[in-house]
């Protein structure tokens, strides 16, 4: 895969989402697609599945993969068919709204082109342990769970403006350039194409936000997450670049009623000083809050730069430990 190739694939993805932007979030709007900015003293209305505009621009990369990057590989559209799959579950949940308990088990489903093209791995690599064998399990258990847990943890670390989108990219380019410089080009493709989508949307959900990912973004780039890892070789390295959102899902049910916290304690407010407040349940956000009290944009930035501290262990790791 040539750097000409890379950054045209880049290019036209970013641009592609950032030229449909502007023409989804109205329409958006106008058919009730939307959620309200509550970190925000009046609580503006914003369109709700931006990410959308993602999954619009990366069949625009798929088109553009072929003539470039001819032959694709049955690896390749397995992994970028499970993503759209996820991103086609997040769009109706956004749409309808799917109860929690039906969300996982479609986003399993969305997880068969990858179950069966690995169906012949059987391991995977652990840093100082080497190579620890799973046979079966590896493909009709570690795809899918790696694949719904993935996904549902960046729906889970979520709610603030530039977060999801800003980690999915974090995660998304360290997965990407550590799948490139090792050879795995069909796990670093899979990679461009859906790391330009997101860059591009950061700019739209950057504070203030003119737009949210929705389900469909962010169980979109969970889905991605796990599809390099596992078409990669770097499950490991995967499993890091999650930590802050495992973090957060590990908080979170320390609680005795996690899924009906907000419903007991409420939203996080906002202070007469921009400052934000957090309610009284365990959260990785809610103790960043609590460290130090901060605004909304200081707090993404500070889980950005948690991030970027997991993205850069996950490379010296795998480069030097395994």
């Amino acid at each position: 895969m040539n750097i000409l190739a890379i950054f045209i694939l880049l290019g036209a993805t970013s641009a592609m989402t950032f030229a449909l932007l502007p023409f989804l979030i109205p329409r958006l709007i106008k058919y009730g697609i939307t959620g309200l900015d509550i970190h925000k003293p009046d609580k503006p209305v914003r369109a709700e599945m931006g990410g959308a505009s993602i999954l619009l621009a990366s069949l625009v990369g798929l088109i553009l993969a072929y003539p470039l990057l001819d032959p694709l590989s049955l690896t390749f559209f397995a992994a970028f068919s499970t993503v759209v799959l996820v991103g086609i579950v997040g769009m109706i949940d956004d749409v309808v709204g799917l109860r929690q308990r039906y969300k996982p088990f479609l986003v399993a489903i969305a997880s068969v082109p990858l179950i069966y093209v690995l169906w012949g791995r059987a391991s995977i690599n652990f840093p100082l342990i080497g190579s620890i064998p799973f046979g079966l399990l590896y493909p009709l258990l570690i795809v899918p769970l790696a694949v719904t847990t993935s996904a549902n943890f960046s729906n889970i670390l979520a709610g603030f403006n530039g977060l999801e989108a800003g980690t999915a990219s974090i995660a998304i380019a360290a997965l990407t350039f550590l799948s490139w410089i090792r050879g795995q080009y069909d796990a670093s493709l899979i990679g461009i194409i859906f790391l330009g989508g997101y860059l591009a949307f950061l700019k739209y959900n950057w504070y203030p936000a003119k737009a949210f990912p929705g389900d469909t973004g962010t169980l979109m780039s969970g889905a991605v997450v796990a599809a390099i890892g596992l078409v990669g070789g770097l499950e490991f390295a995967a499993i890091v670049v999650t930590m802050p959102a495992a973090i957060d899902f590990t908080l979170k049910m320390l609680h005795r009623r996690p899924f009906a916290q907000r419903e007991i304690f409420g939203n996080t407010t906002v202070g007469s000083d921009g400052r934000l407040i957090p309610p009284s349940y365990p959260a990785l956000a809610h103790a960043f809050m609590k460290v130090s009290p901060m605004s909304e944009r200081n707090l993404v930035k500070s889980i950005l730069i948690m991030e970027m501290a997991y993205a850069l262990l996950a490379i010296l790791v795998t480069q030097f430990l395994m």
